[in-house]
């Protein structure tokens, strides 16, 4: 008896980890080109949730740009307004992938780091994530054995998006 009892916790736990990565799968919209995922804030939660949600997955955390500053900077200086409360673009890589995708093909090396976007338009509560899709990338090498890396790469990367969802 208490091994069936154990055995179906374990199977509610399997599956229902299971259906809330189902979950936050719904919730990337996929274009052709790329994943974009849209969640309340405040922006600083959001961010500082990517950043763990990255590290996490084994990724190296790599520069982030603060365009959101350089776009105050320049609208300042040109009398210009800007739609952006924030917008950064993170990098980050996993570098066993990194190493395999240039063994496929060193000009994947123009492809690296991933990056993603993270903003929030003025007034909004808001915050999107969007990254290039590395299946989509992966279409001009004509390389299988780099496509069968970006869909890993872009599944990882699915499951960093879920996170960050809270999912």
């Amino acid at each position: 008896m208490f091994h069936h009892v154990v055995l179906g916790a374990l199977a509610l736990v399997f599956f229902g980890a299971a259906l809330a990565g189902a979950d936050a799968d719904r919730r990337v919209r996929r274009t052709e080109e790329l994943l974009i995922l849209t969640v309340p804030g405040p922006f600083e939660d959001v961010l500082h949730a990517l950043r763990t949600a990255i590290q996490r997955r084994n990724y190296t955390l790599g520069t982030t740009s603060a365009l959101d500053d350089a776009l105050r900077r320049r609208a300042a200086d040109l009398g210009e307004g800007v739609d952006f409360a924030h917008y950064k673009v993170l990098s980050f890589c996993n570098l066993t992938f990194a190493a395999a995708a240039l063994r496929a093909d060193p000009h994947v090396g123009a492809l690296l780091p991933c990056r993603m976007a993270v903003w929030a338009r003025v007034g909004s509560q808001e915050v999107v994530l969007a990254t290039v899709r590395p299946t989509f990338l992966a279409r001009a090498f004509r390389s299988p054995a780099f496509e069968r890396l970006a869909a890993e790469v872009e599944a990882d990367i699915v499951a960093i998006l879920g996170t960050v969802a809270g999912d």
